[in-house]
């Protein structure tokens, strides 16, 4: 029974730290795009003239970034319901084999 808990924790504080990391991505995200966009009002403050360029770039870059982190969370969840569904057909296949014999 101690090994069930034991892998269960060990599944809690890995969702648990995947939670973490998503929530400090967005934080950190959120962060960046706050300070580059009072970056870009005291720009243009200055020089009269948006930076219509490095503006698109950023966005698209911030983007890519949060679509990356969402095919990998995506593909965390799939990949485990997979193994998990393969364990429960071999248990099945197994308990199965057992009976005919």
């Amino acid at each position: 029974m101690k090994a069930q808990e034991k892998r269960r924790g060990k599944r809690r504080n890995a969702f648990l730290a995947n939670e973490r990391f998503a929530t400090k991505a967005v934080a950190v995200i959120g962060i960046t795009t706050a300070i580059f966009i009072i970056m870009q009002y005291v720009s243009f403050l200055i020089t009269g003239a948006e930076q219509t360029t490095l503006i698109e770039y950023y966005f698209k870059a911030v983007v890519i970034e949060c679509g990356a982190m969402m095919l990998k969370r995506i593909a965390e969840v799939a990949v485990a319901r997979i193994k998990k569904k393969e364990q429960i057909d071999t248990i099945e296949n197994e308990s199965e084999e057992q009976t005919y014999d």
